[in-house]
């Protein structure tokens, strides 16, 4: 048995509505939500919206930080072959922390250096200014050169001259 042709158009109407169907979006149930994402080893989620197309993000438990490369990122998002929703699979890995490499003993350490540095830099100062100040006694009186009379001595060819 041949399909029906749509009129006037002389192509079958099976395959174009087989077709429609397959290029409409798919229809998505009001009010459909996600389930509880899974659990990532060392690292919760608080999930603020359930709803489709929403986005959440894991937090690496303290102690632990996000391993380079991989994503905090989770979407609700709907399985076109099961029409049922469901969560990305994060890839998210949290390592331990190094006690030694983490940002707050860096800080701590750049700032001790630098108040150390500073200090020198006060004390060295402070050494240079009193090491360019004369030594000279308190109430000491200079005698200066215009107090002291200058007497004239006249060389012998002065006076051969002279008489």
């Amino acid at each position: 048995m041949a399909s029906p042709q749509l009129r006037g158009c002389g192509v079958h109407a099976l395959p174009v509505l087989l077709l429609l169907l397959l290029l409409l979006p798919l229809r998505v149930t009001p009010g459909t939500t996600c389930p509880t994402p899974v659990a990532v080893e060392h690292a919760d989620i608080r999930v603020k919206n359930y709803n489709l197309n929403s986005r959440e993000r894991y937090v690496c438990n303290a102690g632990f930080k996000r391993k380079a490369g991989t994503s905090t990122l989770t979407e609700c998002v709907m399985n076109r072959n099961t029409n049922v929703a469901h969560w990305t699979t994060p890839n998210l890995k949290c390592i331990r922390m190094s006690p030694y490499s983490s940002k707050t003993t860096k800080v701590a350490i750049s700032t001790s250096v630098l108040l150390v540095g500073a200090g020198v830099v006060v004390v060295f100062l402070a050494w240079y200014i009193r090491s360019r100040q004369t030594s000279q006694p308190r109430g000491a009186e200079v005698e200066t050169m215009e107090a002291v009379p200058m007497t004239m001595r006249t060389s012998s060819n002065e006076e051969d001259m002279g008489a």
